[in-house]
Order: C-alpha cells, then structure tokens, then sequence
C-alpha cells in the first residue's frame, strides 16, 4: 500500500506535467497501458486515484493504511463525472466527505453511498471481456429513456434491419456511419488539397490549437519523440497543424501541414511560445 501511493505520486506527477506528450503518447491512459504495460482496467483507477490525490492530499494517508482501495476511489470518480455532466457542483469539501463515507465500504456499499450523496440517476455502464475466440462480450447497463429512443430507432429503421436483435441494429448503424464519414473525408481531402494547391484559401489561425480543424480529413497524430522515435498515433481529436506556425511565419504550403492529436497540437504551441500548458 506504501508502493502504491508512491506510485500514484509519480503518475501525479507525470499528469501535472504532461511529460507522456513529450515520449510520444497521446493521453496518460495510452502511457500507463503502452509504455508501462498496465491493463486498461489498472490504468484507468490509477489515473482517478492519482488526480484525486491531487485535489484531497489526506486521501494518501487512507490509501497507505488500507481504509480505502483503488476501486472505491473509481467509483467515487466516475460518480463525480456524472455529476458534472448534469452541472452539479461536487466541492473539495463534498469529496472529503464521500471519501470519509465510503472507508471500509465494500463495492456495492460503495456505489450505494456514493449515488446516495450525490442524489445520481442509475448509471449508463459498460464492461467488455475479451473471448476466447477474439470475440468480445459487452455488457450495458442503460436508462430506460435511452432504451426506449433505441426501440423507436429500430422500428424507424424495421424496413431495412433483417432483425429486432440489438447487435444487428448496432452493426448497422456502425456500417452506415463508417461510410458516410469515409466519403466525407475523401471529399475533405480532396477540396483541401485543391484550395491549398490553387491557394483560393488560406486558414488564419490565431495559434496552433485554432488551426483549422476537420478531424475527417486527418488519419493518425504524427508527433514523435525526439529521442527514441516513438509515434503517437493516435486516432482521438485529430487536428491540422502548421510544422512552423503560421503566425511565426510559417506558410500554407501543402509541405508544411501534419496532422497532430488534440493534446500534441497543445503541447507543441506550449513549447513554442513557452507558456504554461493549455488544457
């Protein structure tokens, strides 16, 4: 328990700094599962204890003497989230108070106390097990009102799904969306190249993170770490960014154009103008 909160002091640590961004990793969570070689399960609880440690340093003294575990404090996290995604306001204060309530609980106590506190509706959930043969097992736990909108999709689409399973349903909404935005992107590539081409446009972005941005058009982040290689990839908040900064002078020359992940394109104008980084 000791190692433990040692640990989660130096994923702090490494979120306070963002120093993933500069080894090539999009996100703290690709970290912890690509370099460090943690579950996405372990990551995730790593990264909510970590941050709430942030915010409730006591927290690490309950950590070390075992009066509260990894998987209650991500209980008590996602919780929070929710309640921020229906405005409500969850103090430092509130989230002593929850982590004084939830010592010695165990899971299901846990999640009892803590939708209790923060007066939360049932949750939409989702687990995913990994099968055998490659498959993978998803189990949802939904609000009634968003079964009911899936109902009436399905009854709206009746005429073109051979069945009323949910795994029909969800492949062909899956396939329909996949080829409407690839036909987007094959369009937004296109008009690109022939405006950047022809120089009928020309964006004006105020910085590297107002460059402008059409996710369709992009594939994968190209930053890479200046030491050992390693290329982001990722595929999340893709974005169009200057290499040299259109308002350090940098040109609208197809040459000088990369695609950049969200927090890349961030990090790269925090180095380049030496301020504090933009969340």
């Amino acid at each position: 328990r000791e190692l433990l909160h040692e640990v989660l002091l130096v994923i702090k640590e490494i979120d306070d700094r963002r120093l993933y961004l500069e080894m090539g990793f999009g996100s703290l969570f690709s970290y912890l599962v690509e370099a460090v070689g943690y579950s996405e399960g372990a990551a995730q609880r790593r990264i909510d204890a970590a941050r709430l440690l942030k915010e409730v340093p006591s927290l690490g003294e309950k950590i070390q003497a075992g009066t509260i575990n990894l998987s209650q404090i991500s209980i008590l996290q996602k919780a929070i989230r929710e309640a921020k995604k229906q405005d409500q306001v969850v103090s430092t204060n509130d989230k002593m108070a929850l982590i004084e309530q939830i010592g010695h609980k165990t899971f299901q106590q846990t999640q009892k106390e803590v939708a209790s506190f923060l007066d939360l509706p049932v949750q939409i959930t989702e687990t995913r097990t990994m099968q055998a043969d490659s498959s993978i097992r998803v189990t949802l736990t939904i609000s009634k009102e968003l079964c009911d909108k899936i109902n009436y999709a399905q009854e709206l689409l009746s005429h073109s799904l051979s069945s009323k399973e949910l795994v029909t349903y969800l492949e062909f909404i899956t396939d329909k969306v996949i080829k409407q935005k690839s036909h987007a992107q094959k369009v937004s590539a296109n008009s690109l190249s022939d405006n950047l081409s022809t120089n009928k446009t020309k964006p004006t972005p105020t910085s590297t993170a107002d460059v402008a941005v059409n996710a369709t058009t992009l594939t994968n982040c190209q930053y890479k770490d200046a030491i050992t290689g390693k290329a982001c990839n990722s595929k999340w908040h893709v974005q169009m960014d200057h290499k040299h900064s259109q308002w350090a002078g940098g040109s609208n020359k197809v040459d000088n154009f990369q695609a950049l992940c969200r927090a890349h394109n961030i990090y790269k104008y925090k180095k380049e103008t030496n301020t504090k980084y933009l969340s």
